[in-house]
């Protein structure tokens, strides 16, 4: 019975962190406007992979590797921001035109790219530091099969927001034209790098009340 309840609080968990929006999201929303629900899926699967790994280190309580990613994340922004400007000049000059892509590596392309960007936002283990205490969840770690439970969780709760955000979007793609396709890339090109400039703006000036107003998980 404990397990089932880190479990679905681990649901819960999962989802809140996920769910505000950021770069990913757009990335998700565009993916599946152009290729279809599987293409945001996978997108929305690197994602929640590596919510779930900043989960472990939450819930065991994994001192080192946490002191590490606090400690080094500068470096880590520096090269989140510079992925987010390099995805937000690919999805400028991609085609909407072009033939669904579905094939392995592409795909997989799209996981590693969405797993990268939420990977190197440390924040990300802050959050699921204060939603753990605020959901009484910290006590998983005694127990191998608790913390078991609400990893597995918060990878569930991850994957059942980027499948509804999925959905939403593939729900709207049949009234999306071409010419809107075209659009949405241009806007999602513009947020992508948007995001991408303070995450390296962040990262060159932390102390900054920019800095400080955009220092939060969004995916």
């Amino acid at each position: 019975m404990d397990s089932l309840l880190f479990f679905l609080k681990g649901i819960g968990a999962g989802f809140v962190v996920a769910a505000p929006m950021g770069p990913v999201a757009v990335m998700c929303v565009r993916k599946t406007m152009a290729r279809g629900a599987v293409a945001g899926c996978t997108i929305g699967a690197g994602a929640a992979l590596a919510d779930t790994v900043f989960a472990v280190v939450a819930a065991f309580g994994i001192g080192y590797v946490a002191d590490l990613l606090l400690a080094n994340a500068f470096w880590f922004r520096l090269a989140g921001g510079l992925i987010l400007l390099v995805l937000a000049a690919k999805t400028l000059l991609t085609s909407p035109a072009e033939p669904e892509r579905r094939s392995a590596e592409g795909l997989l392309g799209d996981f590693l790219a969405a797993m990268a960007v939420t990977g190197t936002n440390p924040i990300t283990l802050v959050a699921f530091g204060v939603v753990f205490t605020a959901l009484g969840l910290f006590a998983a770690g005694q127990v191998l099969l608790w913390a078991g439970a609400l990893v597995a969780g918060v990878f569930c709760g991850a994957m059942l927001w980027w499948g509804l955000l999925a959905a939403i979007a593939g729900l709207l793609r049949p009234a999306i034209g071409l010419h809107g396709l075209r659009w949405i890339n241009r806007v999602s090109a513009v947020v992508i790098a948007a995001c991408g400039a303070l995450v390296l703006f962040g990262a060159l000036a932390p102390d900054s009340g920019i800095a400080r107003l955009f220092d939060l998980p969004f995916e």
